[in-house]
């Protein structure tokens, strides 16, 4: 698949699978588009075009060494768009890339037909009371100090409920520690990924909920509680986006999509289904 120059200015790896209503799939922070191969791309492309890519700084795409914010990467997947002859595509951000397609939606709505916001949220002013102040988090700063960043992956996805809960963990290890090695093959280098975070936690858009009028939906585990509760901030998104809808998933935590794949495909089925 191929590496397109943006004129953003960076080239971008993507791929695009299937006909029919486009989705673009955007990843969580330092996540590459290879992520959603293995269980969402092969299920979906079976009736909708589903469009995968390696956000700047991540995998195959280019690692600009200078400062990177949501808004540019929402450029960055309009101009993929523009490259691909699509007006409009609906859009589902996991986590960071939540915040990515939000921005798409207020900078951009009429190029999102709809928006999943999954386990995501808007910035910083939807976090309680210490944490809801912009900057790099001192926790993910002194986790990478101690184990360094493939530590620290290897840690959050095989090693706590951040992604897959206990039991789900104890039961499938060997899907745990698949998904590990998929989501480190093409993962953003530490240079990028620590701008990726800055970008993450720089980021505020809670004040323009009440202005997004693209179709919405909501997802979030109920046991998406480990360091920063993303559940407040999809509740917040929830209440301020109008019309939107939210979804609780229970027992799920912020993997979902790996966790329970044939279900996540069957909601993000439906809902593209109900918004062509």
């Amino acid at each position: 698949m191929p590496v397109q120059h943006l004129p953003t200015g960076i080239d971008l790896y993507y791929e695009s699978h299937g006909t029919g209503e486009p989705l673009v799939f955007i990843p969580a922070t330092g996540f590459a588009g290879n992520v959603w191969l293995p269980d969402q791309m092969p299920e979906l492309a079976e009736s909708l075009q589903v469009i995968i890519f390696d956000p700047r700084g991540c995998g195959r795409s280019s690692h600009p060494r200078t400062v990177y914010t949501i808004e540019q990467m929402a450029r960055d997947t309009i101009t993929l768009l523009d490259h691909l002859g699509i007006e409009a595509a609906h859009v589902l951000g996991h986590s960071m890339g939540g915040r990515i397609g939000l921005a798409m939606a207020l900078d951009f709505p009429d190029r999102v037909k709809s928006l999943i916001l999954a386990a995501s949220g808007s910035g910083v002013a939807g976090y309680p009371a210490p944490a809801c102040v912009a900057g790099l988090p001192e926790q993910l700063a002194r986790s990478l100090a101690i184990m360094g960043l493939e530590g620290y992956v290897r840690h959050e996805i095989c090693e706590t409920s951040t992604y897959f809960g206990d039991a789900y963990r104890a039961r499938h290890p060997e899907r745990v520690a698949a998904f590990h090695a998929l989501a480190w093959e093409h993962h953003a280098p530490i240079e990028s990924y620590m701008s990726l975070c800055v970008a993450r936690h720089t980021w505020e858009a809670t004040h323009r909920l009440g202005d997004v009028v693209v179709p919405s939906l909501v997802v979030i585990g109920d046991g998406d509680v480990v360091g920063r509760s993303h559940v407040p901030q999809a509740e917040i998104l929830a209440r301020r986006i109008p019309g939107a809808e939210l979804k609780v998933l229970p027992g799920q935590c912020h993997g979902f999509f790996w966790e329970a794949p044939r279900e996540t495909n069957a909601w993000i089925r439906d809902w593209v289904q109900r918004q062509a």
